[in-house]
């Protein structure tokens, strides 16, 4: 079996019975993986840190691997903090996850949270079997506004994909970058301290998709209004963007719109969090 790089880990789920088992789990340090044991038939994974955050020069990269008809829940112990880098070496996570036919894979993490002079990247791969599904939520605040920071990061990169049998279904690229001019300037994202995405791609998710896009197409549209929603089809799902003045408000939000996934999981990733 071949050794893991530094940071990096190795999730491989299996149905076994009517239960989903982690029949691989690897990881090396910084990286951690938590795989507790829960009622259902779902698989629960919870990644993180030491230190419950990341430093410059840290690379984490995660490969999971879900065979048909299993289900995961993928989240973090608590909000991600990138610390302070000075010396601008950068840190980076990558995600890539292939979804065989009939799985779903469920990305819940906790929020990212840059401090000030923070360089952060992120890459997200999902790769679809023409039946397979997943839920992802990326999302991330303005930073440590208790100590006075706000949007105070040097830069914050992510990209999304998502394809479905090799065709590729969405690109979704988010860059904040202070070489740019002021990150709260009130035409980048002034008021708002908390940015999430949400998308949902898959057959079973399709009914609820369109339950979500025509809830929001039926919104009234509030000027100055504390929280935003907006929201694209997919073929096969939606993507779902969130803008709030407070974290907790787009937590509300988050919860609200994928209350859902309690029928999928017997429970929602947040029942024992929030």
């Amino acid at each position: 079996m071949p050794q893991l790089l530094p940071g990096h880990g190795l999730l491989e789920l299996t149905k076994v019975r009517e239960r989903t088992e982690i029949t691989r789990s690897q990881a090396t340090n910084p990286l951690k993986l938590i795989t507790p044991r829960r009622d259902g038939s779902a698989a629960w994974v919870y990644s993180s840190t030491f230190g419950g955050g990341l430093v410059a020069g840290d690379q984490i990269h995660l490969d999971m691997q879900l065979a048909p008809n299993t289900t995961c829940v993928l989240s973090t112990q608590a909000s991600t903090k990138v610390y302070r880098d000075p010396e601008k070496k950068g840190c980076q996570q990558t995600l890539r996850a292939n979804i065989d036919d009939g799985a779903l894979l469920v990305s819940v993490p906790d929020p990212i949270t840059c401090y000030a002079d923070a360089i952060y990247e992120q890459q997200q791969q999902f790769h679809l079997a023409p039946e397979g599904s997943v839920v992802l939520l990326d999302w991330l605040t303005s930073g440590r506004r208790k100590r006075g920071e706000s949007w105070d990061f040097t830069r914050y990169r992510s990209q999304i994909d998502v394809y479905r049998d090799s065709q590729q279904l969405l690109t979704d690229r988010l860059l904040l970058d202070s070489r740019d001019g002021p990150l709260k300037s009130p035409f980048r994202v002034g008021r708002f301290h908390c940015l999430a995405v949400v998308v949902l791609v898959g057959k079973v998710l399709e009914a609820v998709a369109e339950q979500i896009l025509q809830e929001i197409a039926e919104q009234p549209v509030e000027s100055n209004s504390s929280l935003i929603e907006t929201a694209s089809p997919l073929d096969g799902g939606l993507i779902l963007r969130i803008a709030g003045i407070t974290t907790q408000l787009v937590a509300d939000c988050v919860t609200r719109r994928l209350c859902f996934l309690e029928s999928f999981l017997g429970e929602t990733p947040w029942a024992r969090k929030w």
